[in-house]
Protein backbone atom coordinates (compact mmCIF):
# COMPACT_ATOMS: atom_id res chain seq x y z
CA UNK A 1 0.00 0.00 0.00
CA UNK A 2 1.09 3.51 -0.66
CA UNK A 3 -0.13 5.61 2.25
CA UNK A 4 1.40 8.63 3.97
CA UNK A 5 0.44 10.43 7.15
CA UNK A 6 0.17 14.17 6.54
CA UNK A 7 2.59 14.80 9.40
CA UNK A 8 5.16 12.65 7.58
CA UNK A 9 4.67 14.67 4.36
CA UNK A 10 5.04 18.04 6.13
CA UNK A 11 8.48 16.97 7.41
CA UNK A 12 9.88 17.06 3.87
CA UNK A 13 9.51 20.89 3.85
CA UNK A 14 8.36 20.94 0.23
CA UNK A 15 11.28 18.84 -0.99
CA UNK A 16 10.27 16.13 -3.47
CA UNK A 17 10.54 12.48 -2.45
CA UNK A 18 10.44 9.41 -4.66
CA UNK A 19 8.60 6.13 -4.20
CA UNK A 20 8.00 2.83 -5.93
CA UNK A 21 5.42 0.16 -5.21
CA UNK A 22 3.05 -2.38 -6.75
CA UNK A 23 -0.70 -2.74 -6.34
CA UNK A 24 -2.86 -5.85 -6.68
CA UNK A 25 -6.31 -4.97 -8.00
CA UNK A 26 -7.57 -8.55 -8.39
CA UNK A 27 -10.47 -7.86 -5.99
CA UNK A 28 -11.43 -4.74 -7.96
CA UNK A 29 -11.63 -6.56 -11.32
CA UNK A 30 -13.58 -9.54 -9.95
CA UNK A 31 -16.92 -7.96 -10.86
CA UNK A 32 -15.85 -6.54 -14.25
CA UNK A 33 -16.75 -9.07 -16.95
CA UNK A 34 -14.56 -7.89 -19.82
CA UNK A 35 -11.33 -7.59 -17.80
CA UNK A 36 -10.05 -11.14 -17.72
CA UNK A 37 -6.83 -10.38 -15.80
CA UNK A 38 -4.66 -7.55 -14.58
CA UNK A 39 -1.00 -7.91 -13.71
CA UNK A 40 0.41 -6.29 -10.62
CA UNK A 41 0.35 -2.56 -11.26
CA UNK A 42 3.78 -0.96 -10.91
CA UNK A 43 3.75 2.62 -9.69
CA UNK A 44 6.74 4.90 -9.30
CA UNK A 45 6.84 8.62 -8.88
CA UNK A 46 7.53 11.74 -6.95
CA UNK A 47 5.50 13.44 -4.25
CA UNK A 48 5.81 16.83 -2.63
CA UNK A 49 4.05 19.22 -0.30
CA UNK A 50 3.09 22.29 -2.37
CA UNK A 51 1.63 24.67 0.26
CA UNK A 52 -0.94 24.67 3.04
CA UNK A 53 -2.63 21.29 2.87
CA UNK A 54 -2.01 20.75 -0.86
CA UNK A 55 0.17 17.91 -2.15
CA UNK A 56 1.19 16.81 -5.63
CA UNK A 57 2.06 13.30 -6.82
CA UNK A 58 3.51 12.60 -10.27
CA UNK A 59 2.88 8.93 -11.06
CA UNK A 60 4.21 6.53 -13.67
CA UNK A 61 1.77 3.59 -13.87
CA UNK A 62 2.51 0.34 -15.74
CA UNK A 63 0.47 -2.84 -16.05
CA UNK A 64 -0.76 -5.48 -18.47
CA UNK A 65 -4.53 -5.87 -18.69
CA UNK A 66 -6.10 -8.86 -20.44
CA UNK A 67 -9.37 -7.94 -22.09
CA UNK A 68 -12.00 -9.90 -23.96
CA UNK A 69 -12.25 -9.44 -27.73
CA UNK A 70 -15.66 -7.96 -28.56
CA UNK A 71 -15.94 -10.19 -31.65
CA UNK A 72 -14.30 -13.54 -30.82
CA UNK A 73 -14.23 -13.39 -26.99
CA UNK A 74 -10.53 -14.32 -27.18
CA UNK A 75 -8.17 -12.82 -24.59
CA UNK A 76 -6.29 -9.71 -25.74
CA UNK A 77 -3.27 -8.30 -23.89
CA UNK A 78 -3.53 -4.53 -23.44
CA UNK A 79 -0.52 -2.62 -22.13
CA UNK A 80 -0.99 0.30 -19.76
CA UNK A 81 1.89 2.77 -19.48
CA UNK A 82 0.90 6.25 -18.39
CA UNK A 83 2.10 9.31 -16.55
CA UNK A 84 -0.38 11.27 -14.43
CA UNK A 85 -0.24 14.12 -11.96
CA UNK A 86 -2.62 14.00 -9.01
CA UNK A 87 -3.26 16.83 -6.56
CA UNK A 88 -4.58 16.23 -3.04
CA UNK A 89 -6.06 18.91 -0.77
CA UNK A 90 -8.45 19.25 2.16
CA UNK A 91 -10.38 21.92 0.21
CA UNK A 92 -12.80 20.57 -2.39
CA UNK A 93 -12.02 22.88 -5.31
CA UNK A 94 -13.16 20.43 -8.00
CA UNK A 95 -9.59 19.94 -9.23
CA UNK A 96 -7.98 18.07 -6.34
CA UNK A 97 -8.58 14.72 -4.69
CA UNK A 98 -10.10 15.38 -1.30
CA UNK A 99 -7.97 14.41 1.69
CA UNK A 100 -10.10 12.59 4.23
CA UNK A 101 -8.62 11.99 7.65
CA UNK A 102 -4.91 12.44 8.22
CA UNK A 103 -3.51 10.31 5.41
CA UNK A 104 -3.10 10.29 1.65
CA UNK A 105 -3.64 6.87 0.09
CA UNK A 106 -2.85 6.38 -3.61
CA UNK A 107 -4.74 3.07 -3.98
CA UNK A 108 -8.05 4.50 -5.27
CA UNK A 109 -6.38 7.12 -7.47
CA UNK A 110 -4.18 4.51 -9.16
CA UNK A 111 -7.16 2.17 -9.65
CA UNK A 112 -9.23 4.95 -11.25
CA UNK A 113 -6.40 5.79 -13.68
CA UNK A 114 -5.92 2.13 -14.63
CA UNK A 115 -9.66 1.60 -15.11
CA UNK A 116 -10.01 4.75 -17.23
CA UNK A 117 -7.37 3.35 -19.61
CA UNK A 118 -9.58 0.36 -20.45
CA UNK A 119 -11.07 0.81 -23.91
CA UNK A 120 -14.86 0.61 -24.16
CA UNK A 121 -14.55 -2.03 -26.87
CA UNK A 122 -11.56 -3.83 -28.33
CA UNK A 123 -11.06 -6.52 -30.94
CA UNK A 124 -7.99 -8.57 -31.70
CA UNK A 125 -8.02 -7.01 -35.16
CA UNK A 126 -7.45 -3.46 -33.88
CA UNK A 127 -5.31 -4.12 -30.83
CA UNK A 128 -1.72 -2.88 -31.12
CA UNK A 129 -0.61 -5.72 -28.80
CA UNK A 130 -1.81 -8.63 -30.92
CA UNK A 131 -1.23 -9.91 -34.43
CA UNK A 132 -4.16 -11.18 -36.48
CA UNK A 133 -3.87 -14.75 -37.62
Amino acid sequence: MMKWALSQLYKNNGKPFTFETTFDFSQDIASIDDILALSEVKVSGTGRHLYGERFMFELHIQAMMTLECAVTLDPIPYEIDLNVTEIFDREDDGQANLIEGNTIDLYQVVWENVYLEKPMRITKFDSPNTQSK
